[in-house]
C-alpha cells in the first residue's frame, strides 16, 4: 500500500507567558498536511495520547470505527464506512491507513474473515484493537491497546514536541471564493479560540478548517442538540484569545486579543456546535455599500446570479458564506436595522432577526443598545428551525403555541413588482392561507397610524430621525470615542481611519446629542406600544393574532459594481424594514422562488431569489419558527441550494 501522507509543513507558533519576573517559553507544533491530494490542518492541541501506538513515519491516518456488537463482520465495518461517506465531506478511505476497531461493551469481540478480508481489500497497514480479540490472519500489523474513548471518525496519529504519540483531529481545509471570511478558527480545551494557521494557495481568502462530522454521531443529542452543526461567527462576537476587527484596521490593531468568550457563542459550544470561522462584517455593522464603502476590507462575494450582486449587510459574510459553502450550515450575525434580513434576501437563504433580548450581547461590539439583536442564516428550514428554539431556549420570553395566526396583513410594497416576482408571492400567499386557514387582507401601516396611534403626526415623519439617532449617537458615544482616544495615545496623536459613511453617522450622532437621543428613544418606544396595542396583537392560541408580510427582496439586481458620488447619508425614514427594529419584534426571512433578469456581466439569463419576511408580535419568535418547520413539513417551503440558484 502505498503511503498516503505526501506532504507536510510545520508551522511553531511560540508564545512568551509572564510568571512572576520570569519569562517562560511554550512551543506548539500545528501542521498543514495533504493526505491523497486533499490539505488538512493538524491543531498544536491533540485530542488525547495514544501511548500503545509505535508509529514510524511522521504521521499516520486511523479511522476509528465504535461498535458493541461481539462479531465484527466485513458488512459492519463497509456499512459504518459507507454511511460515513453519504454525511461527511471530511473522511475518505485516505484515513483507513490505520484502522482502531474499539468494543464499547464489557465483552471481548471477535474479528471475522470477511472482516480482515474487507481491511485489507482497502489496504489497511496498521489494525489497533481495543476489546477485540486479534484475528487469526491479516495482510496488516495487529496491535492490541488497552480500552481508549475515543469517538468514531478520522483521525491522525502522530508525534507531539515531546515525542509522545497523540491522537489529533484533523480539520478538513476549504477555500473560500468568496472572500467572506476574517480568520478560520478552533477551539481549544480551556474554552479559548485559536487561528486555524494554515497557509495555501489563494487569492488572499483564508482556507477554513472543518471537523468531521462523524464525531457528533456518539454525542447525546439531548444534551448538545447542536452537535456537528458547523457555525461561522460575524467579526463583532468577542471570542477568548482572538483579536477582532468589527471590519476596522484602527480597531484591530489597538485592542488585543480578547479575555472571554461572550454568552451567545459560548451557549453555541455548551451546545455542541463547532465554530469554524469568524465572517466578515461591514464596518462597525454600520451600512457600507460593497464597493463604495468598504474601505479597510473587500466586501465579500454573493454567487447568487452573475456573482457580483450588491451582498447587502452588515452580516455579509455571514450571508454570502453560508448560501455558498455546503460545508456550512449556519451563520451567526446580527441585526439592528437590517443586517440579518438584507444578506438574507440577497442570497435567498432563511434568516431572522428575533425580538430584542433573545440572548445576551454581552461581549459584543455595539450599535445600539434599544435595538441590537443576535441572528442567524441558514439553508435548511428545518436546522433553521431546530437551531434557533436550542440557541434561544433559555429564554423564558419564548414559547411554542398549539396553533398558528390566521390573519395574514399584506404590505402595499406587494403593489408595483415585476409580473415574475408577483407570480412567486401569489403562489406563495395561497399555499400559506390554504396552510393556515387564514384570511389574506391589504393592510397600510401609514393608514393604521393615523388612525389609532392619537399622536397627530405621520408615523413616516415621526420616526424619520429615530433609527439614524439611536445607532449614531450609542456607537460614537460607547465605541467611536473610546477608538479615536485609544488609537490616537498609541499613534502619537492620529486620528484612526473611518470608513466615510461610518464616519458621516457618527459626525450626525454627535449633531444630535443627549437630549435629541433620549427623545428619539421615546418615540421609538411609543411606536413599540403601539404596535402591541394596535397592530400586532396578542393572541393565546398562536402569540400573535396577525402576521405582516412584505418583501424582503423581489429578486432585484443591484451591481456592486456602482459607483456614488459620496457616502451614504444617514439612514433617515421609516419603511417595512423598519416595523420589527421599532417594534423591537421578530421579523424572519424566507425564500421563495427565483425570477430571471439579464446579466450584463455574464452575457446570459440569470436567476435571482425572491424572499418574503414575517413580522410577528415580539415575543412570538417560536411560534414563527414553528411556523416554517411546518411549512416545510407541508412542501411550501425547501431546503435551499448553494450556488449559483438557490432553487
Amino acid at each position: 500500500m502505498a503511503v498516503r501522507f505526501f506532504a507536510i509543513a510545520g508551522i511553531v507558533n511560540v508564545f512568551l507567558h509572564d510568571l512572576c519576573a520570569n519569562a517562560r517559553t511554550g512551543i506548539t507544533v500545528s501542521r498543514t498536511l495533504t493526505i491523497d491530494g486533499q490539505a488538512y490542518y493538524l491543531p498544536h492541541e491533540s485530542f488525547s495520547p495514544f501511548p500503545d501506538a509505535i508509529i514510524s513515519d511522521d504521521v499516520l491516518p486511523l479511522t476509528v470505527i465504535t461498535t458493541n456488537e461481539s462479531t465484527i463482520t466485513g458488512d459492519l465495518i463497509r456499512n459504518t464506512i459507507e454511511g460515513w461517506k453519504k454525511s461527511d465531506d471530511v473522511f475518505s478511505d485516505s484515513f483507513l491507513q490505520s484502522v482502531l476497531l474499539f468494543q464499547t461493551g464489557q465483552n471481548t469481540a471477535t474479528v471475522t474473515a470477511s472482516a480482515t478480508s474487507f481491511l485489507a481489500e482497502k489496504s489497511v497497514e496498521k489494525l489497533f484493537l481495543s476489546g477485540i480479540r486479534p484475528p487469526d490472519s491479516g495482510n496488516f500489523s495487529t496491535i492490541e491497546i488497552s480500552r481508549v474513548k475515543l469517538p468514531a471518525g478520522p483521525y491522525v496519529l502522530s508525534k507531539d514536541p515531546s515525542g509522545s504519540i497523540n491522537v489529533y483531529e484533523p480539520r478538513k481545509l476549504f477555500f473560500d471564493e468568496t472572500q467572506s471570511f476574517f480568520k478560520s478558527v478552533h477551539p481549544l480545551k480551556d474554552g479559548s479560540f485559536t487561528v486555524v494557521s494554515a497557509s495555501l494557495d489563494t487569492d488572499s481568502s483564508p482556507y477554513i478548517g472543518v471537523p468531521s462530522r462523524v464525531y457528533a454521531e456518539a454525542k447525546d443529542k439531548n444534551k448538545l442538540p447542536l452537535a456537528g452543526v458547523r457555525v461561522t461567527v460575524k467579526d463583532i462576537y468577542f471570542l477568548k484569545g482572538l483579536k477582532a476587527s468589527c471590519g476596522n484596521r484602527a480597531f484591530y490593531m489597538t485592542y488585543g486579543a480578547r479575555n472571554a468568550t461572550g454568552p451567545a457563542v459560548a451557549r453555541l459550544g455548551a451546545l455542541g456546535a463547532d465554530i469554524v470561522g469568524m465572517t466578515k462584517t461591514v464596518q462597525f455593522a454600520n451600512g457600507d455599500r460593497a464597493t463604495a464603502d468598504w474601505v479597510d476590507y473587500h466586501a465579500p462575494f454573493v454567487l447568487r446570479g452573475d456573482g457580483y450582486r450588491e451582498p447587502s449587510g452588515s452580516s455579509t459574510g455571514a450571508g454570502a458564506s453560508t448560501s455558498t459553502h455546503d460545508w456550512l450550515d449556519v451563520g451567526i450575525g446580527s441585526d439592528t436595522g437590517g443586517s440579518i434580513r438584507g444578506p438574507a434576501g440577497a442570497n435567498g437563504i432563511y434568516g431572522i432577526r428575533p425580538s430584542v433580548g433573545a440572548i445576551s450581547l454581552d461581549k459584543v461590539m455595539p450599535l445600539s443598545d434599544v435595538l441590537d439583536t443576535a441572528g442567524y442564516l441558514a439553508r435548511d428550514p428545518r436546522l433553521f428551525r431546530s437551531f434557533g428554539k436550542a440557541w434561544y431556549g433559555e429564554n423564558t420570553m419564548f414559547r411554542s403555541y398549539p396553533s398558528f395566526p390566521t390573519k395574514l396583513l399584506l404590505s402595499p410594497d406587494f403593489q408595483g413588482l415585476t409580473p415574475a416576482a408577483t407570480d412567486v408571492y401569489n403562489s406563495f400567499f395561497a399555499q400559506l392561507q390554504a396552510c393556515l386557514g387564514a384570511s389574506v387582507q391589504n393592510f397600510t401601516i401609514a393608514d393604521a397610524w393615523n388612525t389609532t396611534s392619537g399622536v397627530g403626526v405621520p408615523v413616516n415623519s415621526y420616526l424619520n430621525e429615530t433609527y439614524p439617532t439611536l445607532i449614531a449617537f450609542h456607537q460614537w458615544t460607547v465605541l467611536g470615542a473610546k477608538l479615536f482616544e485609544d488609537y490616537a495615545a498609541a499613534n502619537g496623536g492620529r486620528k484612526p481611519h473611518i470608513n466615510p459613511a461610518v464616519l458621516a453617522r457618527w459626525e450626525y450622532g454627535q449633531m444630535r446629542g443627549l437630549a435629541n437621543y433620549t427623545a428619539e428613544v421615546a418615540r421609538q418606544q411609543t411606536f413599540e406600544s403601539w404596535t402591541a396595542d394596535n397592530f400586532l396583537l396578542e393572541d393565546p392560541q398562536a402569540c400573535s393574532q396577525s402576521i405582516y408580510l412584505y418583501p424582503q427582496n423581489a429578486g432585484t439586481y443591484d451591481s456592486r459594481e456602482e459607483y456614488f458620488l459620496g457616502p451614504s447619508s444617514p439612514p433617515f425614514g421609516f419603511s417595512d424594514s423598519r416595523v420589527a427594529v421599532h417594534a423591537r419584534s421578530p421579523d424572519m426571512v424566507i425564500p421563495i422562488g427565483q425570477v430571471p433578469y439579464a446579466s450584463v456581466i455574464s452575457g446570459i439569463q440569470e436567476v435571482l431569489p425572491v424572499t418574503v419576511s414575517l413580522v410577528a408580535r415580539r415575543g412570538c419568535d417560536f411560534m414563527l419558527l414553528d411556523l416554517v418547520g411546518a411549512l416545510a413539513e407541508a412542501g411550501i417551503v425547501q431546503t435551499v441550494k448553494t450556488g449559483r440558484t438557490a432553487f
